[in-house]
């Protein structure tokens, strides 16, 4: 499914099972693995067996290993095996379980992965404490900034260790998993779309971006409610536009760069609205970032780099780098509702709009990517931090500077905002400017923020190559939510045994961590059982480990009440219930059900 919804399945027992089937499962043809095509690091498992089962696995390549069961009862399996690192010889064990708990014998098949490819992104670990990290994996997308070749999407495991990885051609810059583990991505001209694609390498799905609304290569974002939202570009003309950065510059009428934020359906990618910026902001506001880049459209002087939906009001929030701008806009009428950002430049019609900034230390956003926000609803930004200054004010320059995340906590009411973190509150730890790219996620089981420096040009006051400064690194680090960050996760892109002058590094986008390679959704228990203990009714099924699952009863197939939780057993997935408050004189209907 493109986007993860919660989910009530239940399965009623029909019969009364009195004794277990002692008859164990009879593989018919297989086990056989047939490495991924288009993903070297996946594979898929095939087998058959006589009676309906489910998969389980256990997988050792000499250093590590883990488990996977599959809950899909079926006589025919084809289950995708994922989390292999390369150069390994893995050895993968099969069993099949029945309704019964029924065991197969084990059976063993081999894979033997090959090392990563030459020209795969170097990468070094610096540091990791995986007690204090966010449980799961990094994913990410790197770029080779000297080729045309040497782009990969990765899943990284939390030693820095590659689980996943696919070659990629193709301009995109972000990556994201959706709640049926698949990825997706944007692409831009030619392309105009959006792809999904699973963890065989293979695209699944495509939908395409609106006609008059071309895929702008910096965000395409699944909404939880079917849609998906993107930039877009377009040329509007605007009078008495600057004509240059410098103090009392000539006014002309500009061919100016806009970016609409375009929102289309992910059922059939029909057009259902679009925004533009430029209607609610200060269409002659300018920074030190306006004339940086060209675009084919125009002065680029909004470039957007993230939409992102306020669902507390039904409202939407855009990032504009070149703006030095967090915008926040209704989605009904379009209308500008705060600024968040530098309050230079704005004219007096936009003075109601700006947050006021309470409390120390405090610091503004410049050249910001990413907002998302945190459970306590605070908006996270990636702080390029460029320039740090409006025009006429003098510029930071790039030695002197340092990017960081930064939670805001904005106060709608008061139009207010204060620094509720930051990631630069740390001590005894590097000082990156990364002047372009970038990303802070909130981690939801550890409150940690993962950061994305994404092409750090400086480091602690100087250049990341001292034979080649133009070049840049990519380093994604994770802090600890305290009021003194500490780095718990650090790992590098960049080659520092490369000389070459021309050498120019590595970039990335935007990283997540994501739970798991596998998805995890909320599926139908297919082999619940009940039998009798000491005259109680007792169910057993087999489930999903990372859910909770709740027993409900009815005497009429209409009214549901919960009686209890079922208990997992040592084996994983392995759930059981006893249900010792019957009444003897009541029939009772019984089901699972979870979210």
């Amino acid at each position: 499914m493109l986007v993860p919804r919660p989910l009530i399945f239940g399965l009623i027992a029909a019969s009364l099972i009195l004794a277990r089937a002692a008859q164990a499962v009879t593989v018919l043809s297989g086990p056989a693995f047939t490495p991924a095509t288009n993903a070297p690091l996946a594979g898929v498992l095939q087998l058959a067996t006589d009676v309906n089962s489910r998969v389980s696995i256990q997988i050792s390549d000499g250093i590590n290993s883990w488990e996977k069961d599959f809950y899909d009862f079926s006589t025919n399996h084809a289950e995708t095996l994922l989390g292999f690192r390369p150069n390994r010889t893995n050895q993968i064990v099969v069993t099949c379980y029945d309704q019964y708990r029924n065991a197969s014998a084990t059976q063993q098949v081999t894979f033997v992965t090959a090392p990563l490819p030459s020209n795969f992104p170097t990468h070094v670990l610096l540091t990791n404490q995986p007690d204090l990290m966010e449980p799961g994996y990094t994913l990410c997308i790197v770029q080779h900034n000297n080729a045309q070749t040497g782009t990969y999407i990765m899943i990284m495991d939390q030693d820095g260790q590659v689980v996943w990885y696919k070659p990629w051609t193709s301009l995109d810059f972000d990556v994201r998993q959706l709640g049926d583990g698949n990825l997706f991505m944007e692409q831009t001209s030619p392309s105009n779309n959006f792809v999904e694609m699973n963890l065989q390498g293979n695209i699944v799905r495509t939908w395409n971006g609106a006609a008059a609304y071309p895929v702008e290569n910096h965000e395409g974002n699944v909404t939880d409610h079917g849609t998906i939202l993107y930039l877009s570009q377009a040329t509007v003309m605007v009078p008495n536009f600057p004509s240059s950065t410098a103090p009392n510059a000539p006014l002309v009428t500009a061919r100016v760069d806009d970016n609409p934020v375009v929102e289309i359906s992910a059922t059939n990618s029909a057009l259902l609205n679009a925004w533009s910026p430029m209607s609610f902001i200060d269409p002659t506001r300018i920074s030190w970032l306006t004339y940086q880049f060209s675009t084919p459209y125009g002065v680029d002087n909004e470039h957007a780099n993230a939409v992102i939906e306020d669902t507390n009001d039904d409202s939407l929030i855009i990032s504009m780098r070149d703006q030095n701008a967090v915008c926040k806009f209704t989605r009904q009428t379009g209308q500008l509702v705060w600024i968040l950002g530098p309050p230079q430049g704005w004219g007096t019609n936009w003075s109601t709009n700006l947050l006021t900034p309470v409390g120390t230390p405090f610091h503004w956003n410049y050249g910001q990517h990413a907002p998302e926000f945190t459970p306590s609803h605070n908006l996270l930004v990636f702080n390029d931090n460029n320039d740090q200054a409006m025009p006429p004010t003098p510029i930071v320059g790039d030695l002197t500077n340092k990017s960081s995340a930064i939670e805001y906590a904005i106060d709608e009411t008061n139009m207010q905002v204060s620094e509720a973190w930051n990631s630069s509150w740390q001590t005894n730890q590097d000082r990156l400017y990364c002047g372009v790219l970038g990303k802070a996620q909130y981690q939801p089981n550890s409150g940690n923020v993962l950061v994305t420096y994404g092409a750090v040009s400086v480091i602690n006051g100087v250049r990341p190559s001292t034979a080649a400064p133009g070049a840049v690194m990519s380093r994604l680090i994770e802090y600890t939510h305290d009021p003194v960050p500490q780095v718990v996760f650090d790992v590098s892109f960049f080659d520092y045994t490369n000389t070459s002058p021309s050498y120019a590094g590595y970039s990335c986008y935007r990283s997540y961590r994501i739970p798991d390679v596998y998805a995890h959704p909320a599926a139908p228990v297919a082999d619940l059982n009940i039998s009798l203990q000491d005259a109680s009714p007792s169910l057993t099924f087999s489930a999903n480990a990372t859910h909770m699952y709740l027993v409900q009863t009815s005497t009429n197939l209409t009214s549901w009440s919960t009686v209890g939780t079922a208990v997992q057993e040592d084996g994983a997935g392995d759930f059981d219930y006893t249900d010792y408050d019957e009444p003897d004189s009541t029939s009772r209907f019984y089901r699972i059900v979870t979210n």
